[in-house]
């Protein structure tokens, strides 16, 4: 008995110190990905492709890979691999001298990505217990979040300006963090259990789910004109308002930290017994950052904007992830989810490059600022029009969840200075 709950304490320990160590490297070093690309002289064009698929490779690739994990019955090697060809491929982010060579290897980075989302859920799934998931799950993402904050604010003293040579800390530090995890992760005893990601759904059986493909049309038509906006926030906050390193690390930490400390607040929310309104509001509401983009000029601003956007994130991730939670099926909630988030990724792919095109089109024949203040108007309204498609949901009521989907699943922060690019898991 003894032995078992010293492997399950040691289990825990390696699942935490790898979280934190995610999170402190490659979850913080996302942050910088769209300013990087800026800063390396990517036009409106080349930053929709990079945000493109940086978001739709990680979330189509999930189908595949947990397919493939199945089959092979195992998970570990898997995420000890990936970990070591991350560690590798962030590290190389260092040393690209352009935008082509950006754009290459960040879709590397977000095909092995997927490979360690679909692995790492399945993992955790097996490592776990019904009963304690969701104090598990609630552990993970404080340290998590924890992680984070503390390399964003060290960002904030160790970068300098816009000189792209300072961006090799936060991206050695994901090396090692990706290290560090294909060490913790061989530790681990991996368990035998059947896994619960299966492929056995297709567009029809969606349909029949009649409250679940409300949601997902909505999500994919608001989907559109959300990702349009990626490609856009960086160059704004780069060449338009010319922000330095050090600034775009506290916009992001500002935004994570008004995220955690809503979470902890908007919990009655998501309990409510009718959750449309409140999440119309929301989807209304962080439809108009753009809209502050475009119109506010200011560091100071910047960080009103950053705390607003974090605030309605916390509330966003509260009351979405456990409404969709509630409307999946029992049993089959990890399928539903790996093709939502792969038609999502579709949506986002082409939603990203409109974005660019739609930029260089209006810079043809407009100042760089006017350009980019019309094209973010444009994606603001785009955005609080899809907002309503959201009044025709239906609230199936609470259910019992299993939390470690939001591995799977979770929405990005709104706003993010660099544009949106999945988590790192």
């Amino acid at each position: 008995m003894k032995e078992g709950s010293d492997n399950h304490r040691k289990t825990l320990f390696l699942v935490n110190i790898r979280t934190f160590f995610i999170s402190s490297g490659a979850t913080t070093a996302s942050a910088f990905i769209g300013v990087y690309g800026v800063i390396l002289g990517a036009s409106p064009v080349e930053m929709g492709l990079l945000l493109a698929l940086g978001n739709s490779i990680s979330n189509a690739m999930q189908i595949f890979f947990g397919k493939l994990s199945d089959n092979s019955g195992v998970r570990k090697p898997w995420l000890i691999l990936s970990s070591i060809i991350l560690a590798i491929l962030w590290l190389s982010l260092s040393f690209v001298s352009g935008p082509v060579g950006l754009i290459a290897v960040y879709a590397l980075i977000s095909l092995a990505s997927a490979v360690v989302t679909v692995n790492w859920f399945a993992l955790l799934t097996d490592i776990t217990s019904k009963g304690n998931r969701g104090a598990f799950m609630a552990g993970i993402s404080n340290i998590s979040s924890i992680g984070n904050m503390i390399t964003l604010i060290a960002m904030t003293f160790l970068l300098k300006g816009d000189e792209k040579s300072y961006l090799i800390i936060p991206f050695s530090i994901a090396s090692i963090g990706y290290i560090i995890s294909a060490i913790s992760v061989s530790l681990i005893k991996e368990s035998k259990k059947k896994p619960e990601f299966k492929q056995k759904l297709n567009i029809k059986s969606i349909r029949d789910q009649k409250g679940f493909y409300k949601y997902l049309k909505a999500m994919m038509v608001q989907g559109f004109f959300w990702s349009m906006a990626w490609p856009i926030f960086p160059i704004t906050v780069i060449l338009v308002r010319n922000f330095t390193l050090p600034m775009v690390a506290i916009l992001t930490a500002v935004n994570i930290f008004s995220t955690i400390i809503m979470q902890f607040y908007s919990g009655k929310i998501a309990d409510n017994k009718n959750r449309v309104p409140y999440i119309f509001l929301n989807r209304l509401l962080l439809g108009g950052i753009p809209l502050m983009y475009a119109l506010f000029s200011n560091f100071e601003e910047f960080i009103i904007m950053q705390a607003y956007a974090g605030i309605l994130t916390g509330i966003q991730n509260v009351t979405m992830n456990s409404y969709l939670m509630d409307l999946l099926p029992d049993g089959r909630r990890a399928q539903y989810l790996s093709i939502m988030n792969g038609l999502n990724g579709v949506i986002y792919f082409f939603g990203s490059l409109t974005g660019g095109f739609l930029l260089e089109y209006l810079m043809s024949f407009l100042p760089l600022y006017k350009a980019v203040s019309f094209t973010l108007i444009i994606i603001a309204i785009g955005r609080i029009i899809t907002s309503f498609s959201f009044l025709n949901l239906v609230d199936p009521g609470r259910k019992i969840k299993n939390p470690l989907l939001n591995i799977l699943f979770r929405l990005n922060n709104a706003g993010l200075p660099s544009g949106s690019l999945q988590k790192q898991r």
